[in-house]
């Protein structure tokens, strides 16, 4: 199965063994695996999960810690009762690789490390010797406060990976939706998700039923956050996602074919891949990602970023200044075509630059006395100073 840009989006279907997990109902007796596996491959899911412990967070959800011991019993039991009926590639949910190793031999696909590889020192090397495909999580040594701590953290354990020879086309990564952050950086993490498939590799995103989601609605407990964990889902794959990962078969699977028409296309060929609408931050990863060195990453960032300012009800005089001001920047300026000879008392305006640019002609027109020019300069730095601020750059 292909998975990653140029195939659709893929679900992964979450089977826990673990009574200790924050949504109960999710939970399977061993008795009842088979049949549970069984009927969410028969409603679409493409690949299985199966964790052996709760991987929540204690501090959000009170679970308990399992030993290492009976995680390696169910895993083992139930890979022991999976593989022989089971026809779509299984994945263990372990930060163990003890388990890890036992699921393997046993016939498991794929392991997925919500630790990255950073709990257990063997788990790279286990993952590089069978050479499967591994899901690496952002994990941070306190909770991913902000997108510049998951990618952080993801460069971490993609370090570790590159330095146990695990191939780079066998790593998909997840940035950790859900697992300790404030509930408005989680919504930040998924609104800004696109960020995360500039690394190259395939994007896993587990919104099903999470704390944030709940939190969001007033604190509604996980049985009552089907409605939102769709709203999420369909959010994650418009901005990307390559793999979900849920609960709730039937729903997951509608509302990925309703996101996937949506998001469209993606424009590129063997060779080339075209980026559109991209920010400061996008545009270092991927310059980072082609080798430019770090001292000049920032600067070529800002060029690489084009920004649409449309002012209102500007004054004829104003504008052109504006126009002349944004071609000395290099940039441009757009307004109304009776602006030229001054026949309407007022125009919108619309500049077209990158940040750096139009930074410049706010600091350039903040000191012109005339024409409404220096209130536009102190409000176009305002803007400019919201928008570093809400995108971190």
């Amino acid at each position: 199965m292909m998975v990653g840009k140029g195939y659709p989006t893929r679900l992964m279907g979450i089977i826990n063994l673990s009574p200790e997990s924050f949504y109960s109902t999710s939970v399977t007796s061993p008795a009842l695996i088979v049949d549970r596996a069984l009927k969410m491959e028969r409603d679409g899911a493409e690949i299985l999960d199966i964790g052996g412990v709760s991987t929540a967070p204690p501090d959000i959800y009170g679970t308990s810690p399992v030993s290492e011991e009976e995680e390696f019993k169910r895993v083992t039991t139930a890979m022991d009762q999976l593989r022989e009926v089971i026809d779509i590639p299984i994945s263990i949910d372990t930060m163990s690789a003890r388990v890890a190793e036992a699921a393997l031999d046993r016939g498991a696909d794929v392991i997925n490390d919500v630790s990255g590889m950073k709990r257990d020192s063997r788990m790279a090397r286990v993952v590089a010797k069978w050479d499967v495909p591994v899901v690496i999580m952002a994990n941070c040594s306190g909770p991913c406060t902000t997108i510049g701590d998951t990618i952080n953290a993801l460069q971490d354990s993609l370090r570790i990976a590159h330095q146990a020879g695990i191939s780079q086309e066998k790593i998909i990564i997840d940035p950790g939706i859900g697992f300790g952050r404030p509930p408005e950086e989680d919504v930040r993490v998924l609104r800004d998700l696109r960020r995360f498939a500039l690394f190259g590799h395939p994007v896993l995103v587990g919104v099903s039923r999470k704390s944030f989601i709940g939190r969001l609605l007033g604190g509604r407990p996980p049985g009552q956050r089907l409605t939102g964990t769709i709203a999420a889902t369909a959010i994650a794959v418009v901005n990307g996602a390559d793999i979900i990962r849920a609960h709730d078969i039937g729903e997951a699977i509608d509302t990925i074919r309703i996101a996937m028409a949506i998001r469209g296309r993606e424009v590129s060929t063997e060779k080339i891949l075209l980026f559109e609408g991209m920010r400061e931050f996008e545009v270092e990863v991927l310059l980072e990602h082609i080798g430019t060195s770090e001292t000049i990453r920032k600067s070529l960032a800002r060029k690489g970023v084009v920004l649409n300012v449309y002012l209102r009800e500007v004054v004829p005089a104003a504008a052109l200044i504006l126009k002349q001001e944004m071609l000395a920047l290099g940039g441009d300026a757009a307004y109304h075509h009776d602006t030229i000879d001054c026949s309407i008392p007022l125009t919108d305006v619309l500049l077209m630059g990158t940040p750096t640019q139009v930074l410049r002609l706010s600091e350039k027109i903040r000191v012109m006395k005339y024409f409404g020019l220096s209130n536009l300069g102190e409000n176009l730095q305002k803007l400019l100073e919201e928008r570093a601020a809400e995108q971190g750059v």
